[in-house]
């Protein structure tokens, strides 16, 4: 599993490993480390990362997360796989790219033709779950890369859009 976290304001790059019984969990560029997630039988949950281990204590509200463990207590956001791909276009990028692999359903924009924040670009299916791709912004389609049908895998450049004109 793969997903772009959002942890005291930085966005970082968090992979995990692994089956249920053995979990690597890698953070950015830093070495994969094992890590546990158990619920004692008091329901208690402990957490080890490498050498350290500790009770966690998790409270949801909305889109939020907010966990204490080694002594301090963090707010996380996990951004969806969708919103991931999305934000490839902001910084620079001008390609939006495939959240997961799948099967372009439907294309909703023409090449060349102007779109807005939000709008639909196409629809997509994974695992039976369609899913729209929405431009992250204003601006012009370039290309789009799949026609409807047609297999893509996870990273896949689905629609690139023109550069932002100056």
């Amino acid at each position: 599993m793969h997903r772009i976290i959002e942890l005291i304001d930085e966005a970082d790059d968090v992979t995990v490993y692994g089956r249920s019984s053995r979990h690597l969990v890698q953070i950015n560029d830093a070495d994969p480390q094992p890590a546990v997630l158990a619920v004692t039988d008091s329901g208690d949950h402990i957490i080890q990362l490498g050498e350290q281990r500790t009770r966690v204590n998790i409270q949801f509200k909305g889109e939020m997360a907010y966990i204490r463990a080694f002594g301090q207590t963090v707010e996380l956001k996990i951004v969806n796989p969708v919103e991931q791909a999305g934000q490839s276009l902001k910084g620079g990028s001008n390609t939006a790219r495939a959240p997961m692999p799948g099967v372009v359903v439907d294309i909703h924009v023409g090449e060349g033709e102007q779109i807005l924040k939000g709008q639909s670009m196409m629809t997509i299916e994974s695992m039976k779950i369609l899913t729209a791709i929405q431009a992250p912004r204003n601006g012009k389609v370039g290309r789009i890369h799949f026609a409807p049908g047609q297999p893509f895998e996870k990273g896949a450049t689905l629609v690139t859009l023109s550069p932002p004109e100056e």
